[in-house]
């Protein structure tokens, strides 16, 4: 676990040789050194001020500090702040040092010239030894235990398909619910849900590595209470620490955290290792998020194929999710069932960036509205899954979601049959225009056919009638006239109601036409 040193000398020499020493020694987090004992006072209350957790474990005094004299700067610290171990560092590591250095309070005393061992050994015990009163000061932080919590696992076929997101909605769904809910960051390398949630933290999964017997107090003490519920179990913040994470210390840890919590999701990331395995192997629930693209699916396919080779989880027992599913793409979830040989999910996740991106870029994803279309897609998973069985704690959008979209086609469906009556009569006022302008045109047709015909003596209405429809030639009245040399001619039709032939329009058109009188010229 990590150990915060807080350090008080006024001898450059001794503070740069002990900081130097200090930073080589496994899970210590060294500050700066604090020339004199008023200044080391004050950072102490200052600590103090925003909790127990806040103080750090060991405090290193030198006995050249001033102006409070060493011994009586131990007793102060040790009075005003008992939850903190004290050593004293002397040139002078005499018994009667020792005696005295006991007497006031003192966990140790590190003699002059450091030596890695001496150091490390001291600040070892001195730390143990605060760590034990912090327990006793604060007995309400052990977890109460249950009867055996749910285990969900959640890998990705490949990076950025929503593994992280997911995982993360499916705690807070959980907590909605009225369940006690971990979730573990096992992308030891490349976790992420400290971002998303904007969480700065010191304990991480890498600190129960090397714990035998990881009690309540020992997880408590790792974990971090988020401010929306669900308690944090941390990837470490330097990648390079995850290779201290060996398969047997996640499976303990795995074990005690199903002992003292209804619901433990996993973020298992998207590379396989022996740490995640074990989450994937032992996990009540596999979850295998993919998005219905080529890459992606055919991703999922490997990952499923890899743990079958390795005999972590067969496929029938594995449930993939498709995320960013829209209706027209071409790779449905039956489809991607029948790829993978998994079972997939009923509940898919929209397509929605647009609605995460304010959330993740404010690293706030538990402030997601609740109308969300992401969000509602993923607490209806966690229904589907058994994680929110508190139905009636989910947001009233996340309940229409775990319904699925009966509510809204049934909405769909009524709001269409209201505006039938409209749209009929749209499509027949549009209808009837169409047959008044062509009525007009085949006016002006016949008024022109019938006008050359009576230039030439013809018969103009023979003429004017030849290329009228049937249904438009019972209406037709056409009138012929001489003037001056000239032939005009007036073809009068009516407008048909909805069908030509049927209901006459009480509209007449009238297509006129003139031309010059052939027959006068002779």
């Amino acid at each position: 676990m990590i150990v915060r040193i807080l350090s008080g000398t006024a001898d450059p020499d001794a503070a740069r040789a002990l900081a130097g020493l200090l930073h080589q020694l496994p899970g210590a987090e060294p500050g700066p050194a604090l020339p004199d004992s008023t200044l080391l006072l004050d950072t102490l209350a200052r600590a103090a001020e925003a909790g127990i957790d806040e103080l750090p474990e060991v405090v290193i005094v030198h006995d050249g500090i001033t102006p409070m004299p060493a011994l009586e700067l131990i007793r102060e610290v040790a009075l005003r702040f008992p939850a903190v171990g004290v050593v004293l560092l002397t040139a002078d590591p005499s018994p009667a040092v020792l005696s005295a250095a006991m007497d006031s309070g003192a966990r140790g005393v590190i003699g002059l010239p450091l030596s890695y061992d001496e150091l490390g050994a001291r600040v070892e015990a001195a730390a143990a030894w605060a760590g034990g009163v912090r327990r006793h000061l604060s007995p309400q932080r052990a977890l109460p235990a249950v009867a055996g919590g749910t285990l969900v696992a959640v890998a990705g076929a490949k990076g950025g398909v929503g593994t992280t997101v997911t995982a993360i909605q499916l705690a807070l769904a959980a907590h909605a619910a009225g369940r006690s809910t971990a979730l573990v960051d096992l992308d030891l390398q490349g976790g992420d849900i400290a971002s998303y949630l904007d969480v700065q933290f010191r304990r991480s999964m890498a600190d129960l590595a090397d714990i035998a017997d990881i009690s309540s107090r020992v997880l408590h003490d790792a974990m971090y209470v988020h401010e929306s519920g669900p308690a944090l179990l941390l990837a470490p913040g330097e990648g390079e620490r995850g290779e201290d994470v060996t398969d047997r210390s996640v499976r303990l840890v795995l074990h005690a955290l199903r002992q003292r919590y209804e619901v433990v999701v996993v973020d298992c990331g998207t590379q396989l290792t022996t740490a995640n395995a074990v989450a994937v192997e032992t996990a009540d629930t596999a979850l295998l998020v993919t998005t219905p693209d080529v890459v992606a699916v055919r991703a999922a396919k490997r990952m499923v194929r890899m743990w079958d080779r390795l005999q972590i989880r067969k496929p029938q027992d594995t449930t993939t999710v498709v995320n960013r599913y829209t209706r027209g793409t071409e790779i449905q979830p039956s489809l991607v069932a029948r790829i993978t040989g998994t079972r997939v999910a009923a509940s898919v996740v929209p397509a929605a960036f647009k609605e995460l991106q304010s959330v993740i870029d404010a690293g706030r994803l538990h402030d997601l509205d609740n109308r969300s279309t992401v969000k509602q897609g993923l607490w209806a998973l966690a229904a589907e899954l058994g994680l929110a069985v508190g139905g009636h704690a989910l947001p009233k959008a996340a309940r229409r979601g775990r319904r699925g979209l009966r509510d809204d086609r049934g909405q769909v469906i009524l709001e269409t049959l209201g505006m039938t009556p409209i749209i009929l009569i749209t499509l027949i006022l549009v209808w009837q225009a169409v047959l008044a302008g062509y009525t007009f045109t085949l006016a002006g047709h016949a008024a022109d056919e019938a006008a050359r015909a009576a230039a030439v003596g013809q018969d103009a209405s023979a003429a004017g009638m030849r290329d009228l429809p049937e249904a438009w030639r019972g209406s037709a009245g056409i009138v012929t006239g001489k003037d001056g040399g000239t032939v005009t001619v007036t073809v009068n039709l009516k407008v048909p109601v909805l069908f030509p032939g049927a209901i006459d329009f009480p509209l007449t058109v009238h297509g006129h036409a003139s031309t010059v009188d052939e027959e006068a010229k002779r």
